[in-house]
């Protein structure tokens, strides 16, 4: 048996530069197209979506689960391991989930179902808490992980 379990995700999809694509073809539209004259939005529409692109782009959700604890970091929003001592966990299972219905969407959300950490997908770890909080981790290796945990 393993002495680690570890993933991690990125965005891989076009979309994050579909969004840029569009952005630049419609400002191309209005200010060269229809002549207008102030560039100034020109500019910060396309600054705009280019530093959301990259920051979508720049998003990593890393998780190392061990027979000791359960790690995991969403940069940029962490830049140090959040850490769970098994012994802080009462419950700890994969399962299927509703990204938009239950969190709103993926990302660092927070929803009724608790808080998640998820960049693509439907399934992720779901850790039950002792002080009653509960945590997902979003996965793209549920099968794996089921037989590691």
């Amino acid at each position: 048996m393993h002495k680690k379990f570890e993933e991690v995700q990125k965005i891989d999809s076009i979309w994050p530069l579909s969004i840029m694509a569009v952005t630049l073809v419609g400002n191309w539209l209005l200010y060269f197209l229809l002549k207008h004259d102030d560039l100034t939005f020109f500019y910060i529409s396309v600054l705009s979506v280019g530093l959301l692109s990259l920051f979508i782009s720049s998003l990593k959700l890393s998780t190392e689960i061990s027979n000791e604890s359960v790690r995991y970091k969403m940069f940029p929003f962490h830049f140090k391991w959040k850490e769970l001592s098994r012994k802080e966990i009462v419950k700890m299972e994969v399962r299927t989930y509703k990204p938009l219905q239950e969190y709103g969407g993926w990302g660092n959300r927070r929803g009724k179902s608790g808080r998640a950490y998820t960049i693509k997908g439907k399934r992720g770890l779901q850790l039950t808490l002792k002080n009653g909080d509960k945590i997902l981790l979003g996965t793209s290796k549920a099968d794996e992980m089921v037989k590691f945990i």
